[in-house]
């Protein structure tokens, strides 16, 4: 064997090793910022060498559904395909394609292989569209009722730090946003087209949103925001998608041109419905009750 190849051999046994025991000293959890430990966790980083779609096939699946159901000032349908969850400057890219005046817009979506996942601790390293006229969601979700997004809408002139924060349903019944389920504005300084993480943290009583990211000029630049109102009580899925249905009042658009998120990470640690508290004790305990790890 040359030694250029057992070097190859060499780095894939230790990453091997690393990363079984990376799985097993986190027998006992993972711990947040805010010392909450979760037992479960679903770690998608998809610029590792196997590639991008590699990562989406162990946790994910693709959606190919069409999303007729459109208000009435939309402009087309929402088409999910397949083809448009891509490889993307080394990453994931969810595109939204130039719209071809078919009478839908071929988007994006994945989501979670699992839709048990009740409470935890949700982070995206990204970058958003910057094509006009598209959304870009990062998600929980199991009815429009039991969910809770920050959504990115490119088609915004301050595009680049505005982000909304909803716990569904968040408009009141005359229409308007409900300023007690959603936390819509700018991030002064934030530059969301240079990749930043974007946080959901999930508890029975709030939804906590927030940014880590830098400016334009390259300083650091945080921000979170906490709601009350509305937080989902049922075990979802988590998604991530862009879209368009070239709707003024929301989407705008549809685009001109291809528009893509580019991410480079999903982090999602949770509790679930599947995994009960006695059998992670259990767990915990016959791995020597380890410390959690740190996340």
């Amino acid at each position: 064997m040359a030694p250029f190849a057992r070097l190859n051999v060499l780095v894939t046994l230790v990453a091997l090793s690393a990363t079984q025991i990376l799985a097993q000293s986190c027998a006992c959890g993972y711990k947040d910022s805010n010392g909450h430990v979760w037992r479960e966790a679903i770690n998608s980083t998809f610029t590792e060498s196997a590639g991008a779609l590699a990562a989406v096939k162990s946790n994910w699946d693709i959606a190919t559904d069409l999303e007729s159901d459109q208000p009435e000032t939309a402009k087309a349908s929402i088409q999910y395909v397949k083809a448009n969850v891509v490889e993307h400057n080394n990453a994931l890219g969810l595109k939204a394609s130039a719209y071809d005046n078919s009478g839908s817009v071929k988007s994006a979506e994945i989501s979670t292989k699992r839709d048990d996942i009740l409470y935890g601790s949700f982070r995206m390293q990204a970058q958003v569209p910057t094509t006009p006229g598209v959304v870009f969601g990062f998600f929980t979700y199991i009815s429009d009722s039991q969910e809770q997004d920050i959504e990115f809408l490119s088609a915004d002139s301050d595009f680049k730090e505005r982000v909304y924060y909803t716990n569904q349903p968040g408009q009141l019944a005359n229409g308007d946003d409900d300023p007690k389920s959603t936390k819509n504005g700018a991030i002064p300084g934030a530059d969301f087209t240079t990749f930043g993480v974007h946080r959901i943290d999930w508890l029975p009583a709030s939804t906590t949103y927030s940014y880590a990211g830098t400016s334009d000029k390259s300083t650091p630049v945080t921000a979170s925001s906490t709601i009350t109102k509305n937080v989902p009580t049922t075990p979802s899925y988590f998604v991530l998608n862009v879209w368009s249905n070239g709707d003024p009042n929301f989407s705008k658009g549809p685009p001109t041109a291809d528009a893509f998120a580019t991410v480079n990470y999903v982090h999602l640690y949770f509790n679930s419905t599947s995994l009960s508290e006695a059998s992670f004790n259990a767990a915990c305990s016959a791995a020597h009750n380890v410390a959690p790890c740190n996340i």
